[in-house]
């Protein structure tokens, strides 16, 4: 939840606690309603602060497992693309044939390595003959179709995680409207009590944002 969302909430929160302090002031009709209305309305936000927060670690743990995938594939392809240089000189335009370049996009990776799949089946014994593992083209198949479902799996997981973020805001803005029709409702019951007012004043108000502090003044030469 950011600053903006949970200062909100904050108000809305005790304004509910105020609401449920003085029940007795407000236990019948529309008042009742919407006081019932803002309980329910905070209890939604915590339960989707909740479920974003959830999300969030979802997120965070698909992108660090994509992360691995990726350096694994990455080191497939790498050494397939150093070994093609080593065996230039034997098969002219193979270094071409197996160019890698470091730091490529999630899609050009991926199709490099399927391209390095495909292309190295006509040269698979040359390559093993050179060094490289017997079972290098399954590796490097198995590396670009894990990674392929890691980067789905990390897309799916930020799509979740910025639909509870939407979901969220949305609970936010609907215990605000309640705040707010409340706010009416308590200035009216409370119009010849002070003290009242101060304190529905002093747990409704959303706080400010915290003020940034000036830069430092450069001292005149």
């Amino acid at each position: 939840m950011n600053d903006y969302l949970r200062r909100n909430y904050e108000a809305c929160s005790r304004g509910s606690d105020f609401l449920t302090d003085n029940a007795p002031d407000f236990n019948a009709g529309m008042p009742k309603a919407k006081s019932q209305a803002l309980a329910d309305a905070v209890a939604d936000i915590e339960a989707k602060s909740a479920d974003m927060a959830a999300r969030f670690g979802e997120a965070s743990m698909e992108v660090e497992q994509k992360g691995t995938a990726r350096e694994i594939l990455r080191s497939a392809v790498a050494a397939i693309a150093d070994m093609a240089i080593g065996m230039e000189p034997d098969f002219n335009g193979i270094s071409d044939l197996f160019r890698f370049r470091r730091n490529l996009p999630d899609a050009d990776m991926l199709a490099l390595g399927r391209a390095f799949h495909a292309n190295s089946a006509a040269y698979e014994t040359d390559f093993i003959d050179y060094g490289l593992p017997g079972s290098f083209r399954t590796e490097l198949d198995a590396a670009a179709t894990a990674f392929e479902a890691e980067t789905s799996e990390a897309a799916v997981a930020k799509a979740d995680r910025v639909g509870a973020g939407q979901a969220l805001a949305a609970a936010v803005a609907t215990a605000m409207q309640i705040l707010r029709t409340m706010d009416r409702i308590v200035k009216q019951k409370y119009a010849n009590n002070p003290g009242k007012l101060a304190a529905w004043a002093s747990a409704s108000t959303v706080e400010k944002a915290p003020q940034k502090p000036p830069p430092p003044l450069t001292p005149t030469p």
